[in-house]
């Protein structure tokens, strides 16, 4: 049996418009956007049969996508709402296999070819400044492999992850249509039960 987590730090810009509901800037409504950021992430992958033998992939690279959600404003300026994205990502890594713990094995690689996540959001409306923090679900595409020194494919495998996620971000509102989001996720993830592979 083998063992995968990854975990990443994401920091996003995003653009979106909103619908403002009066003069004086309420939250309230629907919203969409477009988003790109930058991901570092920890991703250790290890073969438990095998006490030792593991690589820590741990990718980076930049993403981009879109999100949409909606918000509520409450009369006390709390601000609750739901969103969700999906990026597009760039999010690479490699790194020795180290077998048994003895000698590294070149080259293990992994790429997320994309990021998915719905949240809940609570936050604090100042009038056209918005702080807030997130939380929810998170889902990804996971490729990896580890090919021997020969060239060899010894396995290659592709896995959703799914898991959960916290943020902290801040919107300001430039006009009563057009939005600015600055936030900082850190998703968890693991496989599910489904794969495929190849291996020797």
């Amino acid at each position: 049996m083998r063992t995968l987590l990854l975990a990443a730090g994401l920091l996003a810009l995003n653009v979106g418009s909103a619908v403002a509901q009066d003069r004086i800037y309420d939250w309230s409504g629907a919203y969409v956007g477009v988003q790109a950021g930058y991901a570092v992430g920890q991703s250790l992958y290890t073969n438990t049969d095998f006490p030792g033998e593991y690589v820590n992939y741990d990718p980076d690279g930049f993403f981009g996508g879109v999100y949409a959600g909606y918000n509520f404003q409450m009369s006390n300026g709390v601000v609750l709402g739901v969103d969700g994205d999906l990026n597009f990502t760039n999010i690479k890594g490699s790194n020795d296999y180290w077998w048994l713990g003895l000698r590294p094995v070149p080259t293990a690689s992994a790429e997320i070819k994309y990021t998915a996540a719905l949240r809940a959001r609570l936050g604090y409306a100042m009038g056209r400044f918005l702080p807030y923090v997130a939380g929810g679900l998170s889902a990804a595409k996971y490729d990896f492999d580890f090919v021997l020194d020969t060239g060899h494919v010894y396995y290659a495998e592709s896995k959703s992850m799914v898991g959960w996620n916290v943020g902290l971000g801040a919107e300001y509102a430039a006009t009563d249509n057009i939005v600015v989001r600055a936030e900082y996720a850190i998703p968890i993830l693991a496989p599910k039960a489904s794969r495929s592979r190849t291996s020797s």
